[in-house]
C-alpha cells in the first residue's frame, strides 16, 4: 500500500436528470498525475461514477482499491468500499491514500 497517492474526481456538466455527464478520476502519485484506468476482467465502456450506490459506484471502488493495492481485490471487498466510501464523495473529491490504507486497514486487515 502507498499513502503517497490522492485519486481527484471531476465531474462536468451533467444532464438534468440523473447521471451521466462526464466525469473523470485522475491519480496523483509520487509527482506524477494519470488517469484511474480500470484493470482486469472489468474493462468496460462504463464510466466511472461516485456519491451513490451502484454499478458505476463499484466499478470506481474497484479501481481504487485495485491500483492503490496493486492487485485485484474481491469484488465483496469493492462492494463495501463503495458502500463506506465512494458512495458518499461529493461531486468533486479528493481521496487520499491515508484515508484509503485507514479504510483497508479497518475494515479488510482487522475485520
Amino acid at each position: 500500500m502507498r499513502s503517497n497517492v490522492v485519486y481527484i474526481g471531476l465531474r462536468g456538466p451533467q444532464p438534468d436528470h440523473g447521471h451521466g455527464g462526464p466525469n473523470v478520476v485522475g491519480v496523483h502519485r509520487d509527482g506524477q498525475r494519470s488517469n484511474l484506468v480500470v484493470r482486469g476482467a472489468l474493462t468496460s465502456d462504463a464510466e466511472f461514477e461516485w456519491g451513490y450506490e451502484g454499478a458505476g459506484p463499484r466499478r470506481l471502488a474497484q479501481a481504487i482499491l485495485d491500483d492503490f493495492l496493486g492487485f485485484d481485490v474481491e469484488p465483496i471487498a469493492a462492494s463495501a468500499f463503495m458502500a463506506e466510501v465512494v458512495a458518499s464523495l461529493p461531486a468533486e473529491f479528493e481521496l487520499t491514500g491515508d484515508r484509503i490504507a485507514s479504510w483497508v486497514n479497518d475494515r479488510l486487515v482487522s475485520g
